[in-house]
């Protein structure tokens, strides 16, 4: 048996891109009532106005801290 998949968007973090069809978003969400990640993922909208999931990134605080210390980190970018 299928088990329910939900998921409630705590905070709109922002926009990162609006390259292509899709917006590239990064959002606070908990998963099954679980704690809160960030989620960074392109959205599609449908023809009833909701909008649906594409694949993602999902990740702690401390490992978005841990990359953003990376990124700042890199030279060559």
């Amino acid at each position: 048996m299928k088990k329910a998949f939900n998921y409630e968007i705590e905070k709109e973090c922002g926009v990162v891109s609006t390259a292509g069809s899709l917006p590239l978003e990064l959002h606070l969400i908990s998963f099954n009532g679980a704690p809160a990640k960030y989620d960074l993922r392109k959205w599609r909208a449908k023809v009833d106005g909701t909008r649906s999931m594409q694949k993602g990134l999902t990740m702690t605080r401390e490992e978005l801290l841990d990359l953003r210390a990376f990124l700042n980190a890199m030279e060559d970018i």
